[in-house]
């Protein structure tokens, strides 16, 4: 009986590692759990994409196609995950929400905050451009000298869905 209780204790155990997706390195300063169902978008999907979703938006098909190691998909919510250094500055973003604010007045459906999310501070923009609808988000690490940036591009309707793909992005990143 206690063999067999072990044993049941190891396949559950199997079960749940199996079950968590590996971290993303994104550097050496920032890593990523990524959500339930978010996969790398293969070669062919990110062609495709270019070509038909993507086909008017010239700007984002170029930053797809020139980021293709970063681009995730979640069913059919496209998501690009990008990080760097940043000079390092207090109040990084909300000196990139003025900015943003400045130049995004006259876009179509333009709504810019930064929020709590998951207990980090994120600067999230919710728009339309080139006939898409996103939400842009920013985070910077505690010590405001890098940045994570993207974007989770949805389809009109699903924007409930996109919400919770980028909550649960957000609640996955980690600064070293």
């Amino acid at each position: 009986m206690k063999k067999l209780l072990i044993l049941f204790t190891f396949v559950i155990f199997s079960y749940a590692c199996m079950a968590q997706a590996p971290r993303i390195a994104l550097s050496k300063s920032a890593s990523l759990q990524p959500p339930r169902k978010m996969r790398k978008a293969e070669k062919q999907e990110l062609s495709s994409l270019a070509n038909t979703r993507f086909s008017k938006a010239k700007s984002l098909s170029r930053l797809i196609e020139g980021l293709q190691d970063k681009v995730y998909l979640v069913d059919d919510i496209v998501v690009l995950v990008n990080s760097g250094n940043a000079t390092k500055e207090k109040g990084l973003l909300a000196s990139l929400q003025r900015a943003s604010d400045a130049s995004g007045l006259n876009s179509k459906g333009y709504a810019s905050k930064i929020e709590k999310i998951a207990g980090k501070d994120v600067f999230v923009i919710d728009h339309e451009t080139e006939g898409l609808k996103l939400y842009r988000f920013t985070l910077v690490n505690p010590n405001e000298d890098f940045v994570v940036t993207g974007f989770v591009e949805y389809k009109p309707g699903q924007e409930v869905k996109a919400r919770k793909v980028l909550e649960d992005l957000v609640k996955g990143f980690k600064f070293d």
